[in-house]
C-alpha cells in the first residue's frame, strides 16, 4: 500500500483530541493541526488543517470524502469512505491512549478529509489561513 495525500481539516473544538490521536502514531503524527483557519483569516481559529502524505497504515483509519465542482462552482459530495473507527480504537487501546469512542465518532462526523489540495478545500469550505498581525 502506498502513502496517500490528504488534506485533513478539523473543527477547533476537536483539535486537541485530533492531535492526541495523531501523536499516538509516533513521529509521523506529531505536529499535526497547527495551522489555524477562519472565514476572515483572523483569530480565533474555527478550524485547523494538516495536509500532506500520510502512511497507508493510517490513511485507511480516517474518513475521506470526494467532492466535485460543477460548471456553476457548486460543490457536491460524490463519495466517501467511512474510515475504520474500530481499528483506530483498538490502536489507541494498544498505545494506552484513552479517547472516548463518542468523541472519535464526533470527530469522524465533523472532519473534512479529502485528497484535495489545501487551498481548494479552503475555498470549498469558505476558510483561509489565519494571518498573524504584524508586530508594531
Amino acid at each position: 500500500m502506498a502513502d496517500a495525500f490528504r488534506t485533513l481539516i478539523v473543527p477547533a473544538a476537536q483539535v486537541v483530541m485530533a492531535r492526541t490521536i495523531a501523536d499516538s502514531w509516533g513521529p509521523a503524527g506529531e505536529g499535526m493541526w497547527t495551522t489555524g483557519l477562519s472565514a476572515t483569516g483572523r483569530k480565533p481559529a474555527t478550524h485547523y488543517v494538516s495536509t500532506g502524505y500520510i502512511g497507508a497504515d493510517v490513511a485507511h483509519l480516517v474518513p475521506c470524502q470526494t467532492w466535485e465542482q460543477d460548471e456553476d462552482g457548486n460543490w457536491t459530495e460524490t463519495g466517501s469512505e467511512p474510515g475504520d473507527a474500530d481499528a483506530l480504537m483498538a490502536w489507541l487501546a494498544e498505545q494506552e491512549v484513552d479517547v472516548p469512542r463518542a468523541e472519535v465518532d464526533a470527530l469522524y462526523a465533523s472532519a473534512d478529509v479529502t485528497a484535495q489540495q489545501p487551498f481548494v478545500a479552503f475555498a470549498r469550505l469558505g476558510v483561509q489561513i489565519i494571518q498573524e498581525d504584524p508586530e508594531l
